[in-house]
C-alpha cells in the first residue's frame, strides 16, 4: 500500500532549475514574438529587460519542458516556436502519400 502513495518522478524538474509559471509564460511570449530563431543568450537578455530575469538552468527547465510538449524546437541558429498544426494540416500528413 505504502508503494502506492508514492508520487510521480518529475520528468522536467531538477534541484535548483524549477521555473514558475510566470518564467514559463514569459519564455513561450519571447519565443512567439521572435523574427526567427532565438539563442538562448538573447532569450535571457529579453527577459531581463522584460524585467523578469531567471537563471540558466531555470531557461532549460522551460526549454526542456516546451521542447517535451512540441511547442519549441531546437536547431543550429537557436530556438523557434512551433505553432500548433491546422486539422487540415494533420489530415494531410495522416492521409498523405509517403516517399
Amino acid at each position: 500500500m505504502a508503494h502506492a502513495l508514492k508520487g510521480p518522478r518529475p520528468k522536467f524538474a531538477r534541484p535548483g532549475a524549477n521555473p514558475t509559471l510566470e518564467t514559463i509564460e514569459y519564455v513561450l511570449s519571447a519565443l512567439q514574438k521572435a523574427e526567427g530563431p532565438v539563442s538562448r543568450n538573447k532569450l535571457l537578455a529579453i527577459l531581463a529587460r522584460w524585467g523578469h530575469s531567471t537563471t540558466r538552468p531555470s531557461l532549460n527547465a522551460v526549454i526542456a519542458f516546451l521542447g517535451g510538449q512540441g511547442m519549441v524546437a531546437e536547431g543550429s541558429k537557436g530556438l523557434v516556436w512551433v505553432p500548433d498544426a491546422s486539422p487540415e494540416l494533420l489530415e494531410a500528413i495522416r492521409k498523405g502519400s509517403r516517399l
